[in-house]
Formats: structure tokens, C-alpha cells, sequence
């Protein structure tokens, strides 16, 4: 890339291996670069000539080298994650250049997640080893400080002075205290717009805006998009299927249940034994069970049909596309089991229920 990659991107996944990363480039450089024209960035335009590519090459190394090298110093003097990100900087000659500047990734952001990789979310600072959740813990915090109205006298005096970011982290607590407070959610607002502003990080100013929109104009209501794609869940192997819909089984609404079921593609020539224990779903690829509930006989695309709901259970026994041997009912009770996940949802405000 021509900018600071990800070692965790803020849309999340999991953390990357900075120190891997700065390997093998190295090795990289070391088997093919003085030998080469070009080199393709895959997010951006080509570096041309070869004295070029070897500092380019070199740099991009040794800044995502420094990155974790100099986090885990900091680490071992017993700095948290957030003091890390603060005092970090980079190294004059590579402030200086282009290809990794905070465009994108962020010293700040990439810090925090060396920390988290080698860490974890725990600081070792037991205060902070179960915290009150967000809406208790800003109604304790406001009530602490005077009430709402003292909360947002001071937060416009730290506003005017140009303190966005306290401004941004009070009024959350006073907006998870009291949500329709929309004196507090527009300065919050305002603060982030601010925030975005500044910010040189296009990922950071797309979540500043975005979190400004939320709490003037609510989550939106109109996407059409589905939470998983039908592309994405007809591409799925049965394996992963199955992964997903455990993701999906709601553990409390399954208390007290147990299911076994057997899967039979023949489309696919597998077959699949699938339970549901405790409260959770697991499966076993290539056996079937002799005690099993129900054994559901169906082609693949047909249980993509069904998670989908572009055919109902029904339908598709009815119309031969699924065959059953035993208790049917069985596989209608895994299924009501299933949540429905929205594509949206509250973040800067609590949660409201479905």
C-alpha cells in the first residue's frame, strides 16, 4: 500500500502479526527486489525502478517492525494500551514518508492491537476488570458529577476550547444515561464532526461522521442490504454452514433442548450428524447416528433456501425437495431457534430490543 496498512482494522477482525508482516517483506526484498522493475501494491498505484523499490520496500518494513517492536517495549515498562498510543510516534525519516503515513491505519489504532495480540482486553488493572456496562455506568458517572445539566455546562466550556475528544467521551456517558437528551447527542455530534475534521485517517474520519449522523438522524431504517449475503451463504461449505447457524441458535431460547439430527446430501455425497446439547450446536462430518431424531435427506442449495427464507420448511417437504425419516417436528423446533440478526443497530446510544 501507499499509506499505513491494518494491523486491525477499526471495522474489525482479528489482529495481524506486525512482526510476520515486517519478515516478510524483509524476505521479500531481500529474494526478489534487486532484480526488479516494479512492484504492485495491491491497493495502489505501482513504485517504478529499482533504487525506488528498495527504499520503498525497506520503509514499509521497518515501519510496521517499529510499530510492534517499540509497542512491546512499552508493554514491558508497564504502559497500558491507551498511553502507548499516545506517546508512540514515529521516527523522523519515516514520518516523512508518504507510503506510511496514517491514511488509512493509524499508529494509534495499530498500538492498541499489538497490545491486544500479545495482551489482551485486561490491563491488569482490576477496576477495570468488570466494569459496569455502558448505561449503568453513565448514569452512576453523571449522577456523580452533578446531573445533566452541570455535565453539559462543563462539556460546552471544553468544547469551546477545543477539546473534542473529552467533549465526545462525557456526552456518551450522559447519551447511554439518558438517550433523549438531544441537547447532549448534538453536542456529541458536533464533537465528532470535529474530531473527523482533524483527522487524517480516512477510516477514523468515516467513523467520526458516521457516529455524528447516528445521533442527529438514528440508525438508518432503509438499507435493503441482508446481514449475510445470499451469495455469501449458497458459497458456504455444509461445515461452515453449520458454523454459522450455531452462530445464529439463541442459547437461552434452547434451554432444556436436545436434538439430533442427521444430514444427508446426496448431492454432495456427505453426511453430517448434528447436535444440539447444552445449549449449543455442534456436528460430525461422515457419520450419521442411529439414535438421531429425525434424518433431513435434501441437495445443499435447498438448506440455503430455508436460512434464507425463500422457501418455507413446509413448501419444501411438500414439494419433495426435502425428505424426512422420523420425528419432522424436530427439525421445525431447531430452526425456531434460529435469531434474525438486523443489518443495523444502535451504537452510540443503548441497545433497544428487537
Amino acid at each position: 500500500t501507499h499509506n499505513l496498512h491494518n494491523i486491525y482494522p477499526i471495522r474489525g477482525a482479528q489482529v495481524r502479526d506486525a512482526n510476520a508482516w515486517a519478515k516478510y517483506i524483509d524476505e521479500a526484498r531481500d529474494r526478489y527486489a534487486s532484480e526488479a522493475d516494479v512492484v504492485f501494491a495491491q491497493h495502489h498505484w505501482p513504485v517504478w525502478g529499482n533504487a525506488r523499490i528498495m527504499d520503498y520496500l525497506a520503509k514499509q518494513r521497518d515501519a510496521y517492525k517499529y510499530l510492534h517492536d517499540q509497542t512491546l517495549r512499552l508493554i514491558n515498562h508497564g504502559l497500558k494500551a491507551t498511553e502507548i498510543a499516545e506517546q508512540l510516534t514515529m521516527p523522523q525519516s519515516l514520518e516523512n514518508t508518504w507510503s506510511v503515513r496514517g491514511y488509512y491505519g493509524t499508529l494509534s489504532h495499530n498500538a492498541k492491537s499489538i497490545y491486544q495480540r500479545y495482551i489482551g482486553w485486561y490491563d491488569a488493572n482490576p477496576a477495570h476488570l468488570n466494569p459496569l456496562p455502558p448505561s449503568e455506568r453513565g448514569a452512576k458517572l453523571v449522577d456523580y458529577v452533578g446531573g445533566e445539566a452541570a455535565v453539559m455546562a462543563k462539556a460546552r466550556e471544553d468544547f469551546d476550547r477545543g477539546e473534542y475528544r473529552w467533549v465526545a467521551e462525557i456526552m456518551n456517558e450522559v447519551i447511554f444515561a439518558n438517550p433523549a437528551n438531544q441537547e447532549a447527542r448534538h453536542l456529541a455530534a458536533d464533537a465528532l464532526e470535529q474530531l473527523g475534521y482533524q483527522a487524517e485517517s480516512a477510516t477514523w474520519r468515516n467513523a467520526y461522521l458516521q457516529g455524528a449522523h447516528e445521533l442527529r438522524n438514528g440508525v438508518p431504517q432503509n438499507l435493503m442490504r441482508a446481514p449475510i449475503s445470499a451469495d455469501v451463504v449458497q458459497a458456504l461449505t455444509v461445515p461452515l454452514f453449520f458454523d454459522y447457524l450455531a452462530v445464529r441458535l439463541n442459547g437461552p431460547k434452547a434451554e432444556g433442548q436436545h436434538l439430533v439430527i442427521n444430514w444427508v446430501f446426496p448431492d454432495l455425497a456427505e453426511r453430517y450428524t448434528l447436535t444440539l446439547e447444552n445449549c449449543a450446536l455442534t456436528y460430525m462430518a461422515g457419520k450419521t447416528a442411529d439414535h438421531a431424531h429425525v434424518t433431513v435427506t435434501l441437495a445443499r442449495p435447498v438448506l440455503s433456501q430455508l436460512v434464507l427464507q425463500q422457501i418455507t420448511l413446509t413448501d419444501a417437504i411438500h414439494e419433495g425437495a426435502i425428505a424426512l425419516e422420523g420425528d419432522g417436528s424436530k427439525l421445525s423446533d431447531l430452526f425456531e431457534l434460529i435469531d434474525e440478526f438486523r443489518f443495523m443497530f444502535h451504537i452510540l446510544e443503548p441497545r433497544q430490543e428487537p
